[in-house]
């Protein structure tokens, strides 16, 4: 009875350093729980082979998907205009209206759009159903890129990531960063930017993770990360619409290679392997220096 009082009244003496070795993991698992940024990649302009060049119209986006698509305003997908995006001819671009594709970028379009006839689908024709901002008409084609960031520890990025990005779109676009679903569901919340008539947008967009109101728009994580944009095609309709005629529609992304890390521009590999060259050059300089200090002197 003694022995068991004993260990009783001993017990606050073990429970209080077993108590600070728990808060300890908690707090430690806490601060693993948010991760640093260290690099980012796989941002991508449209209309790019899987070497990085121009895609050949007609001819498959290396990095571009439409995630999703909904020919009737969200009320259910259509998979017919699912998959890897196509390139829109030049010609279609050239009379459009659009803002011009660059020497390194160009339009886009869903898989299953044909010319303006509704015929030859993945010809380099832009044609696709979308009529109306709502049922049952809507068209709604989710072009989504995944890029990676990798840094230490996990989880969501605490230090400060930018990327600035432009883009049009036909007839408008709302982005999003790792939305639920990440594309394959229309989103939901507000979106980091939108535009309505947007195919002959200009006008850069920015992307990050601080700041104050809404400039505060987008949440990285470490890992694979998610650009989605959503690209509704209206026919320029507002509301519901009956018509069921196909119209052009696309999208164009020409400025995604912006980023910075804490203020500090993302340099490229090419640019990193000379420079870490040099820094292992001089560390084993410095090593061989030291050893040749710490050498004892031969009598």
């Amino acid at each position: 009875m003694k022995s068991a009082i004993r260990q009783l009244s001993n017990a606050p003496r073990f429970l209080g350093p077993l108590l600070a070795a728990m808060a300890l993991v908690v707090a430690g698992a806490r601060a693993h729980a948010a991760g640093t940024a260290t690099d980012i990649t796989g941002l991508y302009y449209t209309g790019l082979n899987s070497s990085g060049g121009l895609q050949a119209a007609g001819a498959q986006d290396a990095n571009w998907t439409v995630t999703y698509a909904s020919t009737n305003g969200g009320t259910s997908k259509n998979t017919t205009y699912q998959g890897a995006a196509y390139v829109i001819s030049g010609a279609q671009i050239s009379s459009s209206g659009y803002t011009p594709n660059t020497s390194s970028a160009q339009w886009i379009t869903a898989p299953g759009a044909t010319d303006s006839s509704g015929l030859s689908p993945n010809t380099g024709g832009d044609f696709l159903p979308g009529n109306g901002t709502t049922t049952p008409n809507e068209g709604i084609y989710i072009y989504t890129l995944a890029f990676t960031i990798t840094g230490t520890g996990f989880g969501t990025v605490s230090n400060q990531v930018q990327i600035t990005m432009t883009l049009a779109a036909d007839d408008q676009y709302s982005v999003y960063v790792n939305p639920s679903g990440n594309g394959t569901t229309v989103p939901s919340g507000s979106p980091s930017a939108s535009l309505t008539s947007a195919w002959s947008n200009t006008s850069q967009i920015t992307l990050q993770n601080y700041g104050t109101g809404g400039a505060n728009n987008a949440a990285f994580v470490i890992g694979t990360n998610y650009i989605v944009v959503v690209v509704d095609n209206t026919n320029s309709a507002t509301g519901s619409s009956s018509s069921t005629a196909l119209n052009a529609s696309g999208l164009l992304v020409y400025q995604t290679g912006a980023a910075e890390i804490n203020g500090h521009p993302v340099p490229e590999v090419a640019t990193w392997l000379p420079l870490l060259g040099v820094i292992a050059c001089y560390g084993l300089v410095v090593i061989r220096r030291r050893q040749a200090r710490l050498q004892p002197a031969i009598a």
